[in-house]
Parts: structure tokens; sequence; C-alpha cells
């Protein structure tokens, strides 16, 4: 009977024992992996850092003025371009500059060459 007794308490200490060593695996396994993915999630957040910086960068309206004039033709606002309500009647013609009903030709490109003479 101790025989059968002691045989068991030492499978039960052995099947203790691996088990333990199989979690402690486990856990080691899975703390490489959270290590894993919190330098991912550093690297990402640098990352991001970095876009932002750069977002910064590019979107400086000094720059994107300089963009504008260079590639669109765009000029700063001036004051003189600035008109009250009861101006604008004045300001603009009464009849349009291209007539739109004449056949065979093209208005909308009649009128981008009207609007890239100086």
């Amino acid at each position: 009977m101790h025989k059968l007794l002691n045989f068991i308490l030492v499978a039960t200490v052995l099947a203790s024992g691996f088990i333990l060593y199989s979690l402690e695996h486990t856990t080691r396994g899975i703390e490489r992996e959270i290590a894993k993915y919190q330098n991912g999630i550093e690297d990402e957040t640098e990352n991001m850092r970095l876009l932002n910086a750069e977002w910064s960068s590019l979107t400086r309206p000094d720059r994107l003025r300089a963009l504008a004039e260079a590639h669109l033709g765009l000029t700063t606002l001036k004051a003189q371009q600035i008109v009250k309500l009861d101006e604008i009647g004045s300001k603009v013609p009464a009849e349009p500059i291209i007539k739109l009903e004449a056949q065979g030709s093209d208005p909308i490109g009649a009128i981008i060459d009207e609007m890239k003479q100086p």
C-alpha cells in the first residue's frame, strides 16, 4: 500500500513538474510575443511622429504660397481686390465676355484662353 501511495505521489510530482515547465515555457513565449508587439507599437508611434512632422513641413503657408504661385499662377489677395457688396455691379460686366450660344465653338476653352491672357 505504501509503495502504491509513493508511486502515485511521485507520478503526481513528476506530472506537476512537467505541467509547471510547460506553463513556464508558454509564459515565456507569450512574454516574447508581447515584447515584439510593444516594439512594433513603438516603431509605429515613431513613424507617426515623423509623418506628422513631415506633414507640418509640407503644409507650411509660405511653402504652399510659393507652390501656388509657381504652378497655379495664384497670387496673394491684395486690398484692391476686396469689393463692397454695393460696388459689385460696377465691377461685373453687363454682358458675358464670351457668348456661350455661338455655334461650333468651345466656350469653356475660350474662357480658359481668356483667363490665360495677361
